[in-house]
């Protein structure tokens, strides 16, 4: 039988479990997490297992949140320090702890390997990479007004017509307009979704990257407005121990749209397996052909 829970980390940061596998799989996840209310449900951890089923033959996988009530001017290094402290606390009762960044999760993913190499054996950075695309600054503003005025609705409308390549890129949008205004959580702390948008708007680490020892993974989409292919080559040749993998077709939401493909070259990768050369396409066939 599984092992699932939820609470809280050192430093405040919610978490949800499952598994009971000797390594632990930590997932930062994205911007949006700052809309979420902040405490993960008893069951948390059942729902999360579907999901990280590939995974837990060999690990225990976490989703850490960010704390609620960020401070105002809120960086990597706050970032980095805060989660070092979650980390090494999930790191006493497992023999490796490799990370996983969604998005936003992946730059503090990067500022967290960089200052503390000692709790991140493997890196993957899932749709994210040294800086925002210049093309994406003013959709990132818009987010900011939005958040500024309360407006939940149209940030998580506007991300969901980026996120995805097929219909829902179009089904979605309307829904959350209409009745996900209703459904969906609120912040627990509004402040903390402008927080985190300037965080993205102000994140820039070409100037470290040499410095990450890990080896690192970066998984995105041929089509991402926020973290477009150049973005992504440019970090993978600034990260001395980096692989690259691109999704054709697939936008913001590689990671979830493409998640056969991205599960198997992430699993394969934490296993120490060679990545093909960009272009090769080893999960083509376990993505449906997409």
């Amino acid at each position: 039988m599984l092992r699932t829970d939820s609470g809280t980390l050192p430093g405040g940061h919610p978490y949800a479990r499952v598994g009971d596998g000797p390594r632990a799989l930590v997932v930062l996840p994205g911007f949006e997490d700052s809309m979420f209310q902040g405490v993960y449900p008893p069951v948390a951890g059942w729902a999360l297992a579907p999901y990280f089923a590939r995974y837990l033959d060999e690990y225990t996988a976490y989703q850490v949140s960010r704390p609620r009530g960020l401070p105002a001017g809120y960086d990597a290094a706050d970032a980095a320090e805060a989660h070092a402290r979650s980390l090494e606390a999930i790191a006493d009762s497992h023999e490796r702890v490799d990370v996983v960044g969604i998005s936003m999760g992946g730059l503090i993913g990067q500022a967290l390997a960089r200052r503390h190499p000692e709790v991140v054996d493997r890196l993957v950075l899932a749709n994210s990479g040294c800086r925002l695309a210049e093309s994406a600054r003013g959709r990132t503003r818009e987010f900011e007004r939005d958040a500024r005025e309360g407006d939940w609705a149209s940030i998580r409308s506007k991300l969901a017509a980026d996120m995805y390549s097929d219909g829902r890129a179009v089904t979605y949008p309307p829904t959350i307009r209409t009745i996900g205004r209703f459904l969906l959580p609120r912040p627990a702390e509004p402040a903390d979704v402008w927080r985190s948008l300037e965080f993205v708007l102000g994140f820039d680490s070409r100037g470290d990257l040499s410095d990450l020892e890990q080896p690192t993974l970066v998984f995105g989409g041929e089509r991402d407005p926020y973290f477009t292919p150049a973005i992504l080559r440019e970090t993978v040749e600034r990260v001395p121990r980096a692989d690259l993998e691109l999704r054709p077709g697939a936008k913001h939401g590689a990671f979830h749209e493409r998640k056969a493909a991205f599960d198997s070259r992430v699993r394969s990768f934490l296993d120490g397996t060679p990545a093909a050369r960009e272009g090769e396409d080893p999960a083509l066939e376990a993505d449906g052909g997409r």
